[in-house]
């Protein structure tokens, strides 16, 4: 599904299934708030709570959480986000839009500007005179490597959850072949995998992200 604004191809069905993660994610954090109580909590609560405390305890050694309270929450909805949209391709008839090369490199985009952006309000635009140090010849090969963070971000997020998602089609496909040669097991447990590989992708990216912006805030 291909939309078409003047020169532009926008590619539609990621844009839909974007928007369904972004949806599913807004409705299920305001589901587990809306019953949220400061009495005995529920599971959903507790587990809600609990990724809250772990961001902020990782969030910890690099800012304070309750002065950069929208860093801290960023990095909350993008875990948020990469979780759901991950998992989205698990659920039959539907894809995950993080298996698309666009979003991952717009959401890694996004990240190197939170870098820069962070790294000026921190330091002002002295902060990029770290570019040329320890000395100036070394310009190139930082900018390289300051380069190389969006890069990695997005082909790291979007081949694994690519590889998953192709597999996962592959079993639907052909089950009844699986089942037949007894392997309900084996595509049992590469479910399983899946589902691990789903939240360590999107873990991975939000702790780089959160590494990332910390060392532009420290940089001298």
């Amino acid at each position: 599904m291909t939309w078409h604004l003047g020169p532009y191809t926008i590619d539609g069905s990621l844009v839909l299934y974007t928007w369904i993660a972004i949806l599913l994610t807004a409705g299920l954090v305001s589901w587990l708030a809306r019953g949220a109580t400061a009495g005995v909590p529920g599971i959903g609560q507790s587990l809600l709570e609990s990724v809250f405390q772990f961001i902020a305890d990782l969030a910890k050694v690099t800012f304070d959480p309750e002065k950069e309270s929208f860093l801290y929450e960023l990095l909350i909805t993008l875990f948020l986000f990469l979780l759901i949209s991950n998992f989205e391709g698990m659920i039959p008839s539907l894809h995950s839009p993080t298996a698309n090369l666009n979003l991952t490199a717009a959401l890694a985009i996004a990240v190197f500007v939170l870098i820069q952006w962070y790294g000026v309000r921190y330091h002002g635009l002295g902060y990029f005179k770290h570019f040329a140090k320890p000395f100036l010849p070394l310009l190139p090969i930082n900018l390289v490597e300051e380069l190389s963070k969006p890069l990695t971000l997005a082909f790291r997020l979007y081949g694994n959850i690519l590889v998953g998602e192709i597999f996962m089609g592959m079993v639907a496909r052909f089950r009844l072949l699986f089942y037949f040669l007894g392997g309900f097991v084996a595509a049992f447990v590469w479910w399983g995998f899946t589902a691990f590989v789903n939240v360590v992708q999107a873990f991975i990216f939000m702790v780089l992200t959160m590494a990332y912006v910390g060392k532009a805030m420290a940089e001298e």
